[in-house]
């Protein structure tokens, strides 16, 4: 499959497009700003009912096998699912 000129331009601009998003994102919401939930340790997570990364909006049950993969230093908890 040979790419023509207008398939190569098609492709730069998606990529750049998605730079784009992406650098907005990180300018609009910076790390740690989207939530206030509490810093807690491994040990702590079965005490809150939702658990997330201070880097993501994303939130999980204590069980859920992505919650597992939160690194320590970016675990929070949170009491509900009400986002501050």
């Amino acid at each position: 499959m040979k790419l023509t000129r207008k398939d190569i331009q098609f492709i730069v601009i998606c990529i750049g497009a998605v730079a784009l998003i992406v650098i907005a994102v990180h300018l609009l919401w910076p790390p740690g700003t989207a939530r206030e939930g509490v810093p807690i340790s491994q040990a702590e997570v079965v005490e809150y009912a939702y658990i997330a990364s201070a880097q993501r909006e994303v939130f999980h049950r204590p069980d859920c096998e992505w919650a597992k993969k939160i690194s320590t230093q970016n675990l929070v908890g949170f009491k509900n699912a009400k986002m501050q």
